[in-house]
């Protein structure tokens, strides 16, 4: 009888011996696949075998292609002292506005002040040599103190690629060159009491007594237009 007694506690110290065995060997095992930190999370890599984040594909391309015709407005104020050069660009856009010719007026102004603002002659000044009373009866005519005129020029410019990525940047890259047309429209108004000098006023003037709509006779002028 106490031998089968000894036999049976035998056994079972032997099956709790082999279930702590188990324990242990399962924890071990457990410990090692925890990473640093403690966090066993199953998160797939975003890197490459190399260990480097994976490469971006492009995603979308646009392109900006520049209109043909780009319209620039600019306010102006008219030249009251310009230069030569500067009183032909004014007689050109006068003779234009009031449909008289360009070269008529210039001989004028020519031979009145050299195409210069500043020129008098006793009490008759600038650049078409009026006298204070000639110059305010004809200011009273002038109709319109509007000035406009308009410049175009042609010059290439580029289109414009828009790449997207599948990662969120965008790059913009230089296109094809393709040709535009600029066109500046100058706006801008004669003062309501110029001075006596006052270019651009006087060429209206005399650009409107040329065509016999302005108080001011064509010929009062001794010099021919």
């Amino acid at each position: 009888m106490k031998t089968r007694v000894r036999a049976r506690g035998g056994r079972l110290r032997l099956a709790v011996l082999v279930a702590a065995i188990g324990i242990l060997t399962t924890s071990v095992v457990a410990a090692a696949a925890t990473p640093a930190g403690g966090s066993t999370s199953t998160t797939p890599s975003t890197t490459t075998p190399s260990g480097d984040p994976p490469a971006a594909h492009v995603a979308k391309v646009e392109t900006k292609v520049p209109p043909r015709r780009k319209v620039v407005r600019r306010r102006f104020r008219p030249w009251d002292r310009p230069s030569p050069s500067r009183v032909r660009q004014i007689i050109r856009i006068e003779a234009k506005r009031w449909h008289i010719s360009a070269a008529g007026l210039a001989n004028r102004v020519n031979c009145e002040s050299h195409f210069h603002w500043w020129a008098g002659n006793g009490a008759y000044q600038g650049l078409l040599q009026f006298s204070s009373s000639t110059f305010y009866r004809g200011l009273r005519t002038i109709r319109t103190r509007v000035v406009k005129f308009v410049r175009k020029r042609v010059r290439r410019v580029y289109e414009t690629r828009i790449v997207h990525y599948s990662d969120g940047h965008v790059e913009r890259k230089r296109g094809r060159k393709r040709r535009q047309v600029v066109v500046r429209v100058y706006k801008g108004k004669l003062p309501r009491r110029p001075g006596i000098t006052h270019g651009w006023t006087q060429i209206r003037i005399g650009a409107q007594a040329i065509r016999g709509m302005s108080a001011v006779g064509n010929s009062e002028w001794s010099c021919a237009a």
